[in-house]
């Protein structure tokens, strides 16, 4: 059964500068337990995601856990580069929930940003598909590093979800170090599998 994630509308926007320290974030559910690519049981390097929304924005937060800061792997540092190749936060979201085509965004510990349109069946990476409009923000906190950011709705085409809304979603993970690729809802040859994304629900604020 794929995994449902909660995503709360949320009162007051948070900060985006990579501290989740908003009342959005404590009170959010959080996707955890991520599984290793090919079914290889869960990551040692965990990670959580949250997700919040308003009547303008889409709001994703990532912790990510790591044992050796300093085996933090960061490369790239151009718009839509090879980001893949370091250690990296990547989100799908498939806001027409058909399992065919998908919004995919990747930001590193830099805030890098990579993003595109994908579309099952055809080659990818596709950076030229799609330039957002989203902030993101990431700060290095003790025992990891963490991950803010707001994706607004106009720049996926839909306006702001009804609650009860659901939309296909999963939160992935690579870490460099230890050659760890992971997601929330575990896929099996690649990160590109819409029929295996989570569902994110859209709910009122608490």
């Amino acid at each position: 059964m794929l995994p449902r994630l909660s995503c709360r509308l949320c009162a007051t926007k948070p900060v985006i500068d990579g501290i989740l320290d908003e009342e959005c974030w404590r009170k959010a559910e959080a996707a955890t337990g991520f599984s290793l690519l090919d079914h290889r049981g869960k990551a040692t390097q965990q990670t959580r995601c949250m997700v919040a929304y308003d009547r303008k924005n889409l709001y994703i937060a990532f912790v990510c856990l790591e044992s050796d800061l300093e085996g933090i792997q960061t490369h790239c540092h151009v718009r839509d580069g090879p980001i893949w190749w370091d250690d990296c936060v990547e989100i799908f979201l498939d806001v027409h929930h058909t399992h065919s085509s998908y919004f995919h965004l990747i930001t590193n510990v830099d805030g890098t940003r990579f993003d595109e349109v994908g579309t099952v069946g055809r080659p990818h990476p596709n950076p030229a598909s799609w330039n957002a409009a989203w902030k993101v923000a990431t700060a290095v906190i003790p025992g990891g590093w963490s991950v803010e950011i707001a994706l607004p709705f106009v720049t996926l085409g839909v306006s702001a979800p009804k609650p009860g809304a659901i939309w296909g979603f999963n939160a992935h993970r690579q870490e460099y170090r230890l050659i760890e690729r992971s997601s929330w809802s575990e896929t099996s040859q690649s990160f590109h599998e819409p029929g295996n994304f989570g569902h994110l629900v859209f709910l009122p604020s608490l």
